[in-house]
């Protein structure tokens, strides 16, 4: 009817007048016209699809774009032939519904039409969610653009679900979804559990787009992950709508927060109640819980081993009995052991929550969601969870940054081997990264880093040992000539063997040259103290809304270096770059760095005969994620949470 066209015309008028005052196009997309398109990698024809309209986001050509507003609204004249065609579809469409299938191409998860834009439009108006499609996708030009990341891990999902409901904005979370399903991306996975999956999918969507006020696929697939992670799949199956709406709600901050890195605030210090400039607010910690030793704040500390097997739990374990000692009475901590607890995680928490914890770190990544499931189930309770790079509200996470005394130790160790007289041959070093160490690329590259302004010709052998690896690569060095190998990573892994740091082979001994370790009581000393003067809560006061991450170096003290006496040249040199870190003037990524395959991470702008006072630091979000190895190192690791 032509009532039906106009009032379809005035959304589509509406849409116009909005998108030139936001001063964007108010036309259609056309696929044609993206740049990127013209290097695409090739076509895939997927055949008949039920495709969601929300996702219908263009058209693939230029013509007759100007038909409709930049919602898929009509905009032509009401009285025009293209008006009559459009309301004796929509007629068509009451009666019938629309039998035949538009045409259109896919790229990079959305959709524009070749044929059917106007059956599109009578759909959308109509209400409908979903229309059939024959499909055509186009690959894009593979490149390691964050969106190019996921669409190809988008692909791999597909290929073994063929569902294409469920899409994602963040790298790694296909995998995440599929580890939480017990599958992986290179099995096909069976129909039933593909059914169920997007049963749940479409659940949660339906109550999440009202309930959180979701407009885009992106959002409710990024919101679907998070809920899964924290509530089990099945109780969008066996919970009813309210109890599922009420899940819904008490997720709501986590489910609704952007997870990229870049959205992450690094802190380098605690929060400080009494710090100057802040009296307005200090005075409304006034308000806050005081602790006594009669009625003292209890801090829980979960281990997923026990503290004699693991370097990292040891490192853990004397920072807690640190903060206890250095707190007073005021405050008590206490240790829970996943082994205790039947080996879960999941337990060792609870029974912490139960012993009346107001505050709990989790020192592990891999316990991140049993933390994140926890931490929205318990919302009084403080949760820190020891890892970087995460960015979730309900869960504060915390490191130390390691590679800035990893950084020192290389430039250590190259100086030792150059003051070394026996040394002959080519001039390397060992380093053994170990399985289940957290940062472990950072710390090496920093390490290889310092080596390299020392001694650019000195190279980097690297060795890499996984869980029940018990290869002696210290003996094969010795026999090979390498006189210096740094063996500090942190694992969780149990069976660490010696203890970290860098050491001089000596015949059949061992010389201790220097060690980068944590000191994880002043980390939780101020934790612990910014949660009793109410610091603690100044974020939530001053409404900061990005995810939280401590990230500690050596100006706090929470990472630091010791050695043996070193001659007074080398003292200096090291005492140099540390002050230089100390201070904020120098970091290990700064200025130009190359990778293993020469590629220029970093390029400073000034030119090379001309020595500048600063560098160019790389983003804290640009380190977290470091996938590259620098020039000088020798061999390959693993990039993943096992390294």
């Amino acid at each position: 009817m032509r009532s039906d066209y106009k009032a379809a015309k005035k959304l589509g008028d509406d849409a116009v007048r909005a998108a030139i005052k936001n001063g964007i196009s108010p036309y259609l997309p056309v696929l044609d016209q993206l740049e990127e398109v013209k290097n695409a990698a090739g076509e895939v024809r997927l055949g008949t699809m039920e495709l969601p309209i929300s996702r219908i986001t263009g058209n693939k050509e230029l013509g007759r774009n100007n038909a409709f507003a930049n919602n898929f609204m009509p905009i032509f004249p009401e009285m025009s032939e293209f008006a009559a065609k459009w309301s004796s579809l929509y007629d068509s469409y009451m009666e019938e519904g629309i039998r035949d299938a538009i045409v259109c191409y896919e790229y990079m998860n959305r959709y524009y039409v070749l044929e059917g834009n106007k059956r599109v439009s009578v759909s959308r108006y109509g209400g409908s969610e979903f229309i059939l499609a024959d499909v055509i996708r186009i690959l894009p030009a593979r490149n390691d653009t964050k969106e190019v990341r996921v669409y190809y891990e988008y692909l791999d999902f597909y290929a073994v679900t063929k569902n294409y409901y469920i899409i994602f904005s963040e790298p790694g979370s296909y995998a995440k979804l599929a580890g939480i399903l017990g599958r992986d991306l290179e099995t096909p996975w069976d129909e039933e559990l593909c059914a169920d999956l997007k049963s749940a999918y479409f659940a949660f969507g339906r109550l999440a787009r009202t309930v959180l006020d979701i407009n885009s696929d992106f959002t409710a697939g990024d919101a679907f992950l998070v809920y899964i992670s924290i509530f089990p799949m099945k109780t969008l199956f066996d919970d009813n709508d309210d109890q599922i709406i009420k899940n819904i709600r008490l997720a709501r901050n986590e489910l609704l927060a952007d997870h990229d890195v870049d959205n992450i605030e690094f802190l380098e210090e605690a929060p400080e109640a009494g710090k100057p400039g802040n009296a307005l607010i200090a005075g409304l910690f006034s308000l806050n819980k005081t602790y006594t030793g009669a009625f003292p704040l209890r801090a829980g500390f979960i281990y997923d081993a026990d503290v004699d097997d693991s370097r990292w739990i040891e490192s853990h374990e004397l920072g807690r009995m640190y903060a206890d000692e250095m707190t007073g009475a005021n405050a008590v901590t206490r240790k829970y052991l996943a082994a205790d607890c039947g080996g879960s995680i999941q337990e060792a928490i609870a029974k912490a929550i139960g012993d009346g914890n107001e505050i709990i770190f989790t020192v592990s990544p891999k316990m991140m969601p049993d933390t994140l499931k926890a931490a929205v189930l318990n919302p009084s309770v403080k949760f820190l969870n020891c890892s970087v790079g995460q960015a979730h509200s309900a869960v504060r996470c915390y490191h130390g940054k390691l590679y800035e005394a990893a950084f020192l130790m290389g430039i250590l160790s190259a100086d030792t081997l150059l003051l070394d007289r026996s040394a002959v041959g080519k001039r390397r070093i060992g380093y053994i990264a170990r399985s289940g160490a957290s940062m472990s690329v950072l710390n090496l590259n920093a390490f290889a880093i310092g080596v390299s302004l020392i001694d650019p010709e000195c190279r980097i052998e690297l060795r890499c040992l996984g869980e029940g690896d018990q290869t002696d690569w210290r003996n094969e060095w010795k026999n090979s000539g390498i006189r210096i190998y740094a063996d500090f990573d942190y694992s969780t892994v149990p069976g660490a063997g010696s203890k970290p740091g860098v050491y001089r082979i000596d015949g059949d001994n061992d010389v201790h040259i220097g060690t980068p370790y944590f000191s994880w009581g002043k980390y939780y000393a101020q934790i612990i103290q910014s949660v009793m003067s109410g610091a603690w809560n100044m974020r939530e006061i001053m409404g900061v809304n990005k995810a939280a991450n401590y990230w500690f170096g050596l100006s706090t003290g929470v990472v630091n270096i010791i050695t043996p006496v070193l001659p007074y040249q080398t003292q200096k040199l090291l005492s140099f770059f540390k002050n230089s870190i100390v201070r904020g003037g120098y970091d290990p990524f700064s200025g130009e760095l190359h990778s293993q395959d020469d590629k220029i991470i970093e390029n400073t702008t000034v030119r090379r005969n001309k020595i500048s006072a600063s560098l160019d630091k790389m983003k804290d979000g640009q380190i977290v994620v470091m996938d590259w190895l620098n020039e000088n190192i020798d061999g390959s690791m693993p990039i993943s949470e096992e390294f």
